[in-house]
């Protein structure tokens, strides 16, 4: 059996009208990332992010962490911290970072997956 891709399993939360679940996009992004089989500190740094979004998944220019404002807030070292940004933006819940990470603006976004072609 495969394991489900983040954004089926916040659908099917979605679906299910799980237990109060938030259906803004933050809400979303968070439930997705809370069930992907992701590095606990990549997590860590999605949802470090979340909470500085609206419920559309938009960080103030105000609110931008930055690279050190992340490093603050989930006690890793700076280039961990870049790793992890890394993972999430190739994964696609960031969208594609411009510039260097120290000034960035993330941006959340869900991936878009593609299924694979059923086999006969």
């Amino acid at each position: 059996m495969s394991a489900p891709t983040p954004l089926d399993v916040a659908t099917r939360a979605l679906r299910s009208g799980a237990g109060g679940l938030d259906s803004s996009f933050r809400g979303r992004f968070q439930q997705g990332i809370r069930c992907s089989q992701m590095n606990p500190q990549t997590r860590l740094v999605a949802l470090t992010l979340a909470s500085l979004a609206s419920d559309s998944g938009e960080i103030d220019p105000s609110a931008q962490p930055g690279l050190m404002g992340l490093v603050l807030a989930t006690g890793l070292q700076p280039g961990r911290a870049v790793v992890h940004l890394r993972i999430l933006e190739q994964r696609g819940w960031l969208q594609p970072l411009r510039g260097r990470y120290e000034t960035a603006t993330f941006t959340l976004s869900f991936p878009l997956y593609r299924r694979a072609p059923q086999r006969d």
